[in-house]
Order: structure tokens, then C-alpha cells, then sequence
């Protein structure tokens, strides 16, 4: 293996991805954080809501979380995605060592049980060490099989109308 990754030596690389690591876990604590405030703030609920108009004084899904995006200075479709991630993953099934955009990814599979043995089963680590989950694996994972298709679509995008 090369004395070098890029410009730094491959101790100083290693150094950089343990810190990554840890910011990356610091992350992913305020992205889960933002997204069950908002979950608190409006629970998921079927296509329409309870009150799809707003009326009757009340905010629409769509305008509270926008406005709670705006007050603390996120754009409102982070928020929404953030959310959408908390909707998919009960705390207890939330894995601290897979980052929230490992958690966004696999969320995208229909199938609870099916989600939550995914992330429990990180993929052979292709540069060898422990098995760890990659963007690409798990979007891999998500796209393989069964739930690809018109399912797997309806399934994913129903939190776009939350």
C-alpha cells in the first residue's frame, strides 16, 4: 500500500478518518435530533393529513415544518427528508456506529423487518477490516431484489406528500 494517501501519509489519512468518523456520529445525533423534533411537531400521517387545507386555524403539514426549518435555519426539504428518516427508524432500531445517510438510504426498504435486519448486517468491507456499510452498498442493497419496481416507488415517495 502507498506511503501516501493524496498529500498526507497514510498515518495522518488514518488519523483524518477516525476524526471523520467521530463527525460524522456528531452529525448524525443532530440529524436524528431535527428529524424527531419535527416528527414531534407533525407525526406522519396518510396522504391528506388530518387537516390537508389548513383550515380551521391550523397549519398544514407542509407549513409547519416549514416554518420550523426556517426558525432554526434549514431548508424546509432537509427538514421533510429528516423527518421522513425518523418516521422509518424507531430510536431502539437506530444504530449509532451507521451514519443517518446510511439510515436515509436503507429506509428506503418497504419492509420494517426486512429494514431493520439490514442495517444490523453491514456488507464485507471491500478494503478489508470489519464489515461497514458505504453509501453505495446500502444503496445497493436497497435497489437489489424484489423492491424494485412501481412497490418499492409508492412505498418510498409517500413520505414526499407527509
Amino acid at each position: 500500500m502507498s506511503a501516501t494517501v493524496g498529500s498526507v501519509t497514510r498515518d495522518r489519512y488514518d488519523e483524518l478518518v477516525k476524526l471523520g468518523r467521530d463527525w460524522v456520529a456528531t452529525l448524525s445525533g443532530a440529524q436524528w435530533r431535527l428529524g424527531d423534533a419535527a416528527l414531534e411537531i407533525e407525526p406522519m400521517r396518510s396522504y391528506g393529513g388530518a387537516n390537508p387545507s389548513g383550515k380551521d386555524d391550523l397549519f398544514t403539514v407542509s407549513e409547519a415544518i416549514r416554518m420550523f426549518a426556517e426558525d432554526v435555519g434549514l431548508a424546509y426539504s432537509t427538514v421533510r427528508d429528516y423527518r421522513w428518516v425518523a418516521s422509518r427508524w424507531p430510536k431502539e432500531r437506530r444504530r449509532a456506529d451507521v451514519s443517518h445517510t446510511i439510515h436515509k438510504v436503507l429506509a428506503g426498504i418497504p419492509d420494517e423487518q426486512e429494514r431493520f435486519e439490514a442495517v444490523n448486517n453491514p456488507p464485507t468491507n471491500p478494503r478489508g477490516g470489519p464489515p461497514r456499510w458505504t453509501h453505495d452498498s446500502a444503496k445497493r442493497v436497497v435497489t437489489a431484489g424484489p423492491r424494485l419496481g412501481v412497490g418499492w416507488e409508492r412505498s418510498h415517495l409517500a413520505w414526499w406528500h407527509s
